[in-house]
């Protein structure tokens, strides 16, 4: 008999719900375009380690509540270590960085395909949280923004290394300097988003895009994650060596045996997860 499945934690900034093996995190401070408040990151490590190492989902959808899917930090934060010499901002600011990069970092151990349903603004850090999922989907009513160079800060929450891999470093670098607001047909130009739908459409959208991801075996979509993700930091032999393991590894697995077999038969394999 399987145990019973995880219970997601509770959160005050953020919201997780299962629906079968699809999984939706929901950014929820509306009021605030979903800034990453203190609190908020600190639950971001909650979600993220939970969703990596717990959650039983074949995919996940990252979103927001309201018009924005994140306006990235919380600059009413900033200010008040600008207006205060009692606060030591830098120290904070170094702080909460370190839990929000945690936070990233356990949010590509999911195993599972993570599909950024990406319903409106994405600025600053809330950007970052949209490179980081492995496929965006936009309302037509998306933008995307560095915004970091506007106030004079450097950019965080893994934008200078995710922005590099999806445009090439020359255009990141001239996004990042030029710091435009880039629409969602603009976004869809340059490959920071795969696929443009109306706002109405964006949640059925994504789900179905999840589903569809869902339906893969397990251990390769896990694999592919993971060895797309090294591929930049790894010499060639050592990433033969990885992709050698990877492949012999899926070779014990019950779902290439069925894919396998529904080669053979001429039918489409249903992989379960064994």
């Amino acid at each position: 008999m399987s145990s019973p499945a995880p219970v997601p934690p509770e959160l005050n900034t953020l919201s997780i719900e299962v629906d079968g093996e699809i999984g939706t995190l929901t950014l929820r401070r509306p009021d605030s375009m979903n800034a990453m408040s203190p609190e908020m990151i600190g639950e971001l490590t909650v979600a993220a380690g939970w969703l990596a190492d717990q959650a039983r989902l074949r995919g996940l959808i990252v979103t927001g509540e309201g018009r924005a899917f994140s306006a990235g930090g919380d600059v009413n934060w900033f200010k008040q270590g600008v207006d205060s010499e009692e606060i030591d901002l830098p120290a904070n600011v170094r702080r909460g960085a370190e839990v929000l990069h945690q936070a990233i970092v356990d949010f590509r151990r999911i195993p599972c395909p993570v599909v950024g349903a990406i319903n409106g603004v994405a600025a600053g850090a809330g950007f970052s949280l949209a490179l980081m999922c492995d496929v965006r989907i936009a309302s037509a009513e998306a933008a995307f923004v560095c915004a970091y160079g506007r106030i004079g800060a450097s950019p965080d929450g893994g934008m200078t290394y995710f922005l590099p891999r999806v445009v090439g470093p020359s255009k990141a670098v001239e996004l990042l300097l030029n710091d435009p607001l880039i629409s969602a047909e603009q976004a869809l130009e340059l490959g920071l988003v795969s696929k443009v739908v109306p706002a109405e459409q964006l949640e059925a959208e994504a789900r179905a895009k999840a589903e569809t991801l869902a339906a893969k075996a397990p251990h390769y979509v896990r694999m592919a994650k993971q060895l797309v993700g090294q591929s930049l930091d790894n010499s060639l032999v050592e990433h033969l060596q990885l992709e050698r393991h990877g492949i012999a590894d899926s070779m014990a697995t019950e779902d290439l045996r069925e894919g396998v077999s529904a080669f053979f038969e001429g039918r489409e394999a249903r992989f379960s997860g064994c």
